[in-house]
This record gives structure tokens, sequence and C-alpha cells, in this order.
């Protein structure tokens, strides 16, 4: 039987204590900004707490647990969203910061993430084959590519190239028979790994999904939040039983 695992990065809120010190605007202005892009209560949309999970508490203006360290390696820094924001969706620069308060940031709260990461999907693969679900929301303005921003699906179902695609098209068509529009990889794609499987062996008894979900889907509206809350948790109890 798999294991399932949910990744929910991007539902916290926290601002550390010196994360101000970098701000160039109102410090209503990052308010706003942080209300428009947090995955508002992915943490309680998915799974209700019945699986094994990992959330990071805090906001990912301040740290982007899931974006590349290294600037160089990750294509959202040049809209100023790296793994340490500068710039809002509007392209509108709110913060300045120099390489120490880098490596501070790195060093207290991103690479202590990824190691507990890693740490609790090897302790389940010791025991199940695993099926980590990446847990994220989405609205359209936020979407910083201009030729993904039409034919907005209400699930967007990420995967990487070696993704079982057999699990891919089971969860496409268990929400297309729900009544959801549903894309792959489209507004956006792939699907987090935890780095100390990304050259291990174990990577056959892994895989990892992202389901990215349009707030229109859920948030404004208690009963399609209840209704794609019920939703995600029978799609969770299949995929327990899902071979890969």
């Amino acid at each position: 039987m798999n294991k399932i695992f949910l990744h929910i990065p991007h539902s916290g809120e926290y601002l550390s204590k010196n994360f101000f010190n970098n701000i160039k605007t109102p410090q209503i202005d990052i308010i706003d900004f942080k209300k428009i892009i947090t995955d508002k209560k992915t943490d309680k949309l998915f799974g209700k707490n019945h699986y094994k999970r990992i959330c990071f508490k805090y906001s990912r203006i301040f740290c982007d647990v899931e974006k590349y360290a290294d600037d160089a390696k990750e294509e959202m820094s040049k809209f100023g969203m790296g793994v340490i924001y500068t710039k809002n969706n509007k392209g509108e620069q709110f913060a300045e910061y120099d390489d120490e308060y880098k490596k501070y940031v790195l060093k207290k709260y991103y690479y202590p993430y990824h190691a507990k990461l890693d740490r609790k999907v090897n302790k389940l693969l010791l025991k199940n084959d695993v099926i980590m679900v990446d847990c994220h929301s989405f609205s359209k303005d936020i979407i910083m590519i201009d030729d993904r921003k039409e034919n907005i699906p209400d699930i967007c179902v990420g995967y990487n190239g070696d993704t079982n695609m057999q699990l891919i098209d089971f969860v496409c068509d268990f929400f297309e028979k729900e009544g959801y529009k549903v894309a792959k990889n489209y507004p956006y794609s792939g699907s987090m790994v935890p780095n100390n499987l990304l050259k291990d062996t174990k990577w056959h008894k892994f895989q990892s999904i992202m389901i990215e979900v349009n707030k229109t889907a859920y948030l404004y509206d208690k009963n399609k939040f209840k209704k794609l809350q019920k939703c995600i948790n029978e799609l969770l109890k299949k995929l327990e039983n899902f071979e890969i």
C-alpha cells in the first residue's frame, strides 16, 4: 500500500522579525501582496489532517522553500520571486537585501525545512511506497508568464519527466468526473521532489504530483470549499491503493 505525504509550502503567513528591515515600501502594501500570493487555506483543504505532512509556517515572500537557493537556477528570480522575494506580482520592487541576509535566511529557515522534508519522506520510504502531493493554489493575477493567463483551469496537475503518467491520468480523470476543468502542467508545471531523492535509488518507490487549485474553485464560497475538500479527500483515499 502506498503512503500519502502532503507537502504544503505556501499556506504560511508569518514574517520574521527582521523581514521589514529590508522593505522599501509601506507595510500595508506588503500585507496586500502577502494576501494575494499566499496559498490560503490549503493546509485545511488538503487531507483534513489524515495524512503525514509538512507545512512551512512562514510566508513565501520572506522565504520560498520551493524555489532553488541559487537564483541562477531559479526561473522566477527574473521576476524578483526567487527564494527571497524582492518584487510583487505587478513587478514593483519592495525589498533590497545583501548576501549576508540571504545566507541568514537560507541557514535558519530554508535548509532546515528541506532537511526535515528529507527525513520525513525517507522515514516513510522505509515502510511504504510514497506518493507526495505538492499542495498549492493560484489565481490569475499571480501568473507571471503572459502566455499562460488564458483558459485557466480549476485544477492544474503538475508532474516531472520521470512521473508515472498513469498516476497523472488517474488524478485528472478523477477531477474531471467531479465536474472540474483540469489541465496538465498548465499554468504551472513540475512537482516538488525532496533533494535527497534526486539522485537516490529509492526513486522507483516515490512519486510526486502537484495539485494547484484555482482560488475561484474553493476560497470565496463555503460550499465550494466543502465540496472540493471532500473531493480531494476521496482522491487521496483512492491514491493510497494506487500502485506506482
